[in-house]
């Protein structure tokens, strides 16, 4: 029992992040809200492919998660992946032919986040899976190291994302 001059400070209300599914503070410790909005351009890359990929994935979309999904949603979009049998980490070998990229992630109500996979099959951009982010191994992230042998559509969908990912990053402060 705690002593009696000690006052209980107020109860942070929990809401259910569509994302992750847990039950998470509606406030951050520094009292900012724990609901994230999402927008379009934040969840998929900006391809007519995965768009029309993500249009065919079913269920409802949830507009906002929680502080951690939303990192997690900055880290992951327009990441390289192995695929899901090829062993090793990220800090390994470069990616190789087979190696796809992350397209979209799509939090969907009562599902949670939806991670959609594109790899190069005869020449064209396909949606080639479709994981849980809940059950999604890290292992499988991966890098360029050098162009190896990374088909060429998921190159230049890799380097555009870095480019606008460089375009929107603050400029660092130099005093003089």
């Amino acid at each position: 029992m705690p002593p009696s001059n000690i006052v209980e400070g107020p109860q942070i209300a929990n809401w259910r992040c569509p994302s992750c599914q847990e039950k998470v503070p509606r406030l951050l410790p520094n009292g900012e809200r724990n609901r994230i909005g999402l927008s379009p351009e934040r969840m998929a890359l900006p391809n007519e492919t995965i768009r029309l990929a993500c249009e065919r994935v079913q269920g409802l979309r949830a507009p906002e998660i929680c502080y951690a999904c939303d990192q997690a949603y900055q880290e992951l979009l327009g990441t390289l992946v192995r695929p899901p049998a090829e062993l090793g980490d990220a800090r390994g070998e470069p990616g190789l032919n087979d190696t796809g990229i992350i397209g979209a992630l799509l939090p969907i109500a009562d599902q949670g986040t939806q991670i959609l996979i594109f790899n190069v099959i005869n020449e064209e951009l396909r949606c080639t899976e479709i994981e849980r982010l809940a059950t999604f191994n890290p292992d499988r992230l991966t890098y360029p190291g050098s162009r190896g042998a990374i088909a060429p559509r998921i190159w230049t969908l890799y380097e555009s994302h870095l480019a606008q990912l460089h375009a929107r990053a603050p400029v660092p402060y130099h005093p003089e």
